[in-house]
């Protein structure tokens, strides 16, 4: 793994996001992923290339539009924004999490009978 691979393993690993359990360099198809959430239909893709050539983004492109298809959603993040912005990145993958597992806001827990709130 590189460095924002490692990186963000640590932050996915045992159900920390949304209690989601993720996979490392799951096989799927022709592919593997980075991180792929089975509960939610969920790859997090880590792009370790500072400059994007024309043909990589294309085959990405291809990538990301086979998973759609097996009902896959893609989010993707370049090494530097894991490694210099990794609470937005984590906050982004939430965010996706909780959409795609439809989480409630959490309700207020109910109070015993016969008393006031």
């Amino acid at each position: 793994m590189t460095p924002a691979e490692y990186l963000l393993w640590q932050c996915l690993r045992n159900r920390q996001r949304c209690h989601a359990k993720f996979r490392r360099q799951y096989v799927k198809g022709i592919y593997t992923l980075d991180f792929f959430c089975p509960e939610a239909n969920l790859c997090v893709e880590c792009d370790g290339l500072p400059h994007f050539t024309l043909d990589r983004i294309e085959k990405d492109r291809v990538r990301t539009q086979w998973l759609n298809a097996q009902a896959i959603e893609v989010v993707r993040f370049r090494s530097q924004e894991i490694e210099n912005e990794t609470q937005r990145v984590l906050n982004d993958i939430d965010t996706v999490l909780k959409r795609l597992l439809k989480i409630a806001p959490t309700p207020h827990p109910p109070t015993p009978f016969g008393q006031c709130t």
